[in-house]
């Protein structure tokens, strides 16, 4: 009689033990590059949570705020950011004045291409003098949030009427224009605003926007512009991420 033969012993079932953690190595960075992928589109709490997620997943990145974790956004990204802080800041300002009834003396006008303000002498100066009033300051200070949140040129102009001025200090309406103009500068850039970024004229009397055979016109006339030049682009360099955001 045959003698049986004995059945061979049956391999183990499933993927050897090694392939587990292998596996779900490869699964954690998947997700760490899929993160690094969508920074640039969340938000900074979601950025962060996200962050603080993959932490505690993979127990080797550091804390938000070290060197892994502030990355720097892509400058598309900024721009986006900067242009709602700006919308923020400015209807911010037009509340404020509308509230203390001087928006009729601050005038905005915004494009793709420029920020414009027109802001009446009276709200700056008092008459025939260039040294800026202390109610100026809070427009100014709000001015100066928007010009600090970018780095593009920034155009301030004086315009007087046509009541001839002739002191020792401003012998003609020239000088008192571009001495007003120049006060608005001043203190732009004790805002900390960065004073290369300034052109500064003083025009006088001879660009007016009304008549001045009338005592409105006259005070329409007299007036700082301040021009922001939006076409180029933003400098990150010069944006405070953490002041602003």
């Amino acid at each position: 009689m045959a003698k049986k033969q004995k059945c061979p012993e049956c391999p183990p079932v499933g993927a050897p033990a090694y392939m587990l953690t292998y596996g779900d190595m490869m699964t954690l960075l998947l997700t760490f590059f899929v993160l690094l992928i969508s920074f640039s589109s969340m938000q900074e709490a979601e950025f962060h949570k996200a962050m603080g997620s993959l932490k505690g997943a993979l127990g080797i990145l550091k804390a938000p705020g070290s060197s892994i974790i502030r990355m720097n956004i892509p400058a598309y990204d900024y721009k986006k950011r900067v242009d709602v802080e700006i919308q923020k800041v400015l209807e911010q300002l037009k509340e404020a004045t509308e509230k203390k009834g001087t928006h009729e003396m601050v005038k905005i006008v915004q494009d793709k291409d420029k920020i414009h303000f027109d802001i009446s002498n009276p709200m700056l100066f008092t008459s025939g003098s260039a040294d800026l009033r202390v109610e100026s300051s809070e427009i100014l200070e709000q001015i100066s949030r928007i010009l600090n949140m970018v780095s593009f040129e920034v155009r301030v102009e004086g315009h007087t009427d046509n009541i001839p001025i002739s002191t020792a200090r401003f012998p003609s309406n020239w000088e008192l224009s571009q001495a007003r103009a120049l006060s608005v500068v001043r203190r732009f850039i004790e805002n900390g605003v960065e004073p290369s970024r300034f052109q500064v004229i003083g025009y006088g009397e001879y660009r007016p926007k009304a008549t001045n055979d009338t005592p409105e016109g006259r005070s329409i006339n007299r007036r700082v512009e301040i021009s922001v030049n939006l076409q180029s682009e933003i400098s990150v360099q010069m944006f405070n991420e953490e002041e602003y955001f």
